[in-house]
C-alpha cells in the first residue's frame, strides 16, 4: 500500500484551522484493508516512534489508568478523573471521540477546574508532528495516523503540564490501540459488546481478547459486568500474565443503585442520586464510609451510568490501594461536579428530547430501559444516525422494540450510514409476521435539523423524543440549542 505522500514546500500549518486539517490528514483512505493491516498492526510501535521523536516516553506512560470497553468508557474515565481532581491531584484526561472540537480531547482537572487544551498549544503540537512525519525515518512501520498523533499529543502535553498522573481512553479495542504503549498501573475494562468486528473479530471472546490486552503483570485491574464468555476470556489473560489476585470485579467490589432523580433542561437542573455500596474491602481503608455519609449526587442521567459510577467507584478502590490518599468526600465531590455532553443530554421539554451517544445495541437497550424507567408510559420517538462500523441492524432492532416512530437522518460525517441505507435495514427487521399495528412509523431526513422537526411533529407534549445513534449525531443535536418544542403535538 501506497504511503501518505510527504508534501514538499513551506509548513502547512499557519492557524488553529490548518492544524486541525492537517491532523486529519494524516489518516489514509478509509478502507477495511487500510484499517486491519495499516492502521491496527504497527499502531503501538508508530506511536512509541512519535512520542521519542517528540521528546521520549514521559513519566505519564508509567503514571496512568488505561480505561477499554465497547460503552461507558469515556463517562468511566470523566468520573474517574473528577474524583482525582477533587482529591487534589493533578489529572490528565485523554477521551474521544469530540463532539465540536479535538481540544475536547485532552484536559487537565484539579479541585473542580477544568482546562482544556488551548488552540496555540494544538498548534505547537500539531507542527511538532508534522516536523516528525516530514523526516519520519520508519517505513517500514507507515507512517503515524491521526489517533496516534493525537495520542502522543496527550501524552507528550500531560507530561509538559505537570500532571500526577493521567486517566487514559482506548480508542478501538486494547491490545493493539496505540494507547495501550504505556504501563498502566490500574487498567479498568467497562463492558464488552460487538463492536468494530472487522478489526476485532466477530465473536465476543474475540473482542475481549483484544480489549484485555491493557492488562498487565504487576498492575490493578477493574472489570465492570460482563457477559459469562467474556469474563472468562479476561480471567485466562490474567491467568498468564499471573495477575488474576489483582482483579477487581464491579459487582463483587462495588454496587450503585439510583435513589431519585431530577430532570431538567438546564445545566446542573438533572440528575440522580446513587446509593453506593461497597461489598468488600477491595483495597478500601473505609469499607462502610459512603454508606454511612447517605447519597451521591450524579448530573448525569441514565440508567447505564449506575454500571459506569460502580466501575469508576472500583478504580478508585484500586488506586487507593497503590497508594493515592482518595477520600469519600472526594468521590462526593467529584461526582456533583460532572459534566459529560451527549450523554442523555437534556435539550427541551414539552415533548422532551433527550440527546445520546447510544452506538452498540447494548447502549441503545440500556438507553431504552432508562427512558421507559424514567418515563413511563410515555411514547418514544426516536431520530436516529449510525456511522458504518457499527451494528446499524442491532442498534435498529433495539430502538424498534420501543419506538413510536424513528427518523433515519443522514450526517455530514463520512463514515455515516445513507439514512435511506438505515431505512432499508429496518425494513428488513419487519418480517412477514410482524403486527404491522404495533409497527412504529419510519421515515427518511435529509439533515439533523429536519429530522428533529419530523420527530416532534409525531410527539404529543407529553411524549419523549431521543436523538441517538451516534456521539456525532448527539453533538450536532446540541448545536441545535435548547429544543424548546411547546406546543407541539
Amino acid at each position: 500500500m501506497a504511503l501518505h505522500p510527504i508534501a514538499d514546500g513551506p509548513p502547512r500549518i499557519r492557524d488553529f484551522e490548518s492544524a486541525v486539517a492537517y491532523i486529519h490528514s494524516l489518516d489514509l483512505l478509509d478502507t477495511p484493508r487500510h484499517t486491519h493491516v495499516y492502521a491496527f498492526r504497527h499502531g503501538i510501535a508508530r506511536a512509541r516512534r512519535l512520542l521519542e521523536r517528540l521528546g521520549g516516553a514521559p513519566k505519564t506512560t508509567r503514571r496512568c489508568v488505561l480505561v477499554a470497553g465497547s460503552k461507558g468508557k469515556g463517562s468511566t474515565a470523566t468520573m474517574l478523573s473528577a474524583v482525582l481532581g477533587a482529591a487534589g491531584y493533578r489529572v490528565g484526561v485523554f477521551t474521544g471521540p469530540h463532539l465540536h472540537t479535538p481540544l475536547e480531547r485532552f484536559a487537565i482537572g484539579q479541585n473542580g477546574r477544568h482546562e482544556l487544551m488551548s488552540e496555540a498549544q494544538f498548534v505547537d503540537w500539531a507542527a511538532r508532528i508534522e516536523r516528525s512525519v516530514a523526516s519520519w525515518d520508519c517505513p517500514e512501520l507507515g507512517q503515524p495516523t491521526r489517533f496516534e498523533a493525537f495520542t502522543a499529543m496527550a501524552y507528550r502535553w500531560f507530561e509538559e503540564q505537570g500532571v500526577d498522573l493521567a486517566v487514559m481512553e482506548i480508542g478501538i479495542g486494547g491490545r493493539h490501540d496505540a494507547v495501550n504503549l504505556a504501563e498502566p498501573m490500574v487498567s479498568v475494562i467497562t463492558n464488552i459488546s460487538l463492536e468494530h468486528t472487522q478489526m476485532l473479530g466477530r465473536t465476543l471472546p474475540e473482542i475481549a481478547h483484544a480489549k484485555a490486552g491493557i492488562l498487565r503483570a504487576h498492575g490493578e485491574g477493574v472489570i465492570a459486568p460482563q457477559h459469562d464468555a467474556v469474563k472468562q476470556v479476561i480471567l485466562a489473560e490474567a491467568r498468564r500474565l499471573g495477575n488474576a489476585g489483582r482483579l477487581r470485579f464491579v459487582g463483587e467490589c462495588c454496587a450503585v443503585e439510583c435513589a431519585d432523580i431530577r430532570v431538567g433542561a438546564a445545566v446542573g437542573q438533572s440528575g440522580q442520586w446513587l446509593r453506593v455500596r461497597l461489598l468488600g474491602p477491595c483495597g478500601s481503608r473505609h469499607p462502610e464510609e459512603l454508606n454511612s455519609h447517605g447519597l451521591l449526587f450524579c448530573p448525569l442521567l441514565g440508567r447505564y451510568q449506575l454500571e459506569n459510577a460502580a466501575t469508576a467507584i472500583t478504580a478508585v478502590q484500586a488506586l487507593r490501594a497503590r497508594g493515592y490518599d482518595i477520600g469519600d468526600d472526594d468521590v462526593r465531590r467529584g461526582f456533583a461536579g460532572l459534566r459529560w455532553p451527549g450523554r442523555f443530554q437534556v435539550l427541551g421539554h414539552s415533548p422532551l428530547v433527550v440527546a445520546d451517544g447510544a452506538h452498540t445495541p447494548y447502549a441503545m437497550a440500556q438507553l431504552c430501559a432508562s427512558l421507559q424507567e424514567y418515563f413511563p408510559g410515555r411514547r418514544l420517538h426516536f431520530v436516529l444516525g449510525i456511522l458504518r462500523d457499527k451494528d446499524a441492524r442491532g442498534i435498529i432492532r433495539e430502538a424498534d422494540r420501543m419506538a413510536a416512530s424513528l427518523t433515519f437522518t443522514d450526517m455530514d460525517v463520512r463514515r455515516a450510514v445513507p439514512a435511506e441505507q438505515l431505512f432499508a435495514t429496518w425494513q428488513a427487521l419487519q418480517g412477514d409476521s410482524h403486527d404491522e399495528q404495533l409497527s412504529p412509523v419510519a421515515s427518511i431526513a435529509a439533515d439533523i435539523s429536519s429530522a428533529i422537526h419530523r420527530a416532534l411533529s409525531f410527539a404529543d407534549c407529553e411524549d419523549v423524543v431521543c436523538i441517538a445513534g451516534s456521539l456525532h449525531l448527539a453533538a450536532l443535536a446540541a448545536e441545535q440549542g435548547c429544543v424548546h418544542s411547546e406546543g407541539q403535538g
